[in-house]
């Protein structure tokens, strides 16, 4: 019965190490960032930020933007940063019974984004994101 007893526990040990080594983190590592987005100079109420790789060998990062300020955790390197957001036209259409939405964040700093980002290991990873409605061209 001892021997019975001690086979049991090996494998119940044995089974609980090979558990635990599945349970690590999976995927490459990130690093916070943080930071704030305004447009013409006033927070943007609700939004989304996406940290994207440059290459496209690796999938974006993405988080909300509340009240100007965005958290979120990001791999290292260098990113094109797009910014979304979106408002209520005002306008209320009779079948839908609401106001349709309209993203009113130009295409430079979103679809078309100029936005760039480096992503560091040892931080501090804060970014500041100034937007305005009226873009000038590159020269």
């Amino acid at each position: 019965m001892k021997g019975t007893t001690l086979c049991i526990w090996i494998g119940w040990t044995t089974f609980g190490l090979l558990l635990a080594a599945g349970c690590g983190q999976k995927g490459p590592t990130t690093y916070p960032v943080s930071g704030t987005v305004t447009f013409d100079g006033q927070p943007i109420p609700e939004g989304r930020i996406s940290f994207i790789p440059e290459g496209g060998k690796a999938a974006p990062d993405s988080a909300p933007i509340q009240n100007g300020q965005f958290q979120l955790r990001v791999k290292a390197g260098r990113h094109r940063v797009e910014i979304t957001a979106d408002r209520p036209t005002g306008k209320i259409d009779p079948v839908m019974g609401m106001a349709p939405r309209e993203c009113y964040i130009p295409a430079c700093y979103n679809s078309q984004s100029i936005l760039t980002a480096e992503v560091k290991p040892d931080g501090p990873n804060q970014f500041p994101f100034e937007l305005k409605s009226q873009v000038r061209a590159r020269p």
